[in-house]
């Protein structure tokens, strides 16, 4: 049977049990950001699987090459190539959750998504909720160090994503901030400059 599902944002371009790519065209760019919490969403009976985006990709191409070179190119000449491009833009996404035996599990999923099933923005309240009242997700992210991925700011976009989205829960972001200092406190390259960007950005913290 099949689920009605919200726009997609994307579709999945190939998949691993940490993460997968994602491929989306210029117009669905705006709702997407760095730290959102996103899910890929099958149509069919197969679970949700819950990430992060850590990365946003666009490639070149001829025409782009072109238009840059350009002196002064024409402004619906560069609309038309950024609308109608042929190279999809991707987006990069760490798996942290899929839902077991009815609730939310803060782990890698028995399998990754297939190709295009579609991601979705997960921006329902309720939902934001039940994945972020239990924080058992920051591991995943946190074991991700040295990959390439940047763990600070990651968080920080993450942290900052969810608190508003639950109506600036200034006892959720105290919360998440003991739980880092706990998981970090042999990390100090990785908690200070953490610490000190959320203290910037969070007006809960002291």
């Amino acid at each position: 049977m099949l689920n009605t599902i919200p726009d997609p944002i994307g579709r999945v371009l190939r998949a691993s049990t940490t993460g997968f790519a994602i491929g989306c065209r210029v117009s669905q760019l705006q709702i997407p950001a760095f730290g959102g919490l996103v899910k890929a969403q099958p149509l069919d009976d197969r679970e949700a699987i819950y990430g992060l985006i850590y990365d946003m990709h666009i490639d070149d191409d001829p025409l782009a090459r072109r238009l840059v070179m350009a002196e002064n190119p024409r402004p619906e000449a560069v609309d038309d190539q950024r609308r109608n491009r042929l190279l999809p833009i991707e987006m990069s996404v760490l798996v942290v959750g899929s839902p077991l035996n009815g609730q939310l599990y803060h782990g890698l999923p028995p399998r990754p998504p297939l190709n295009h099933d579609p991601l979705i923005m997960c921006a329902d309240p309720d939902e934001v909720r039940r994945f972020s009242d239990r924080l058992g997700y920051l591991r995943l992210i946190l074991r991700t160090s040295g990959s390439g991925i940047p763990v600070d700011q990651l968080l920080v976009a993450h942290i900052l994503d969810i608190y508003r989205r639950r109506g600036d829960d200034s006892g959720w972001a105290l919360q998440v901030t003991q739980e880092l200092i706990e998981l970090l406190r042999s990390n100090y390259d990785v908690l200070i400059p953490t610490l000190e960007a959320l203290s910037e950005a969070l007006p809960t913290l002291p």
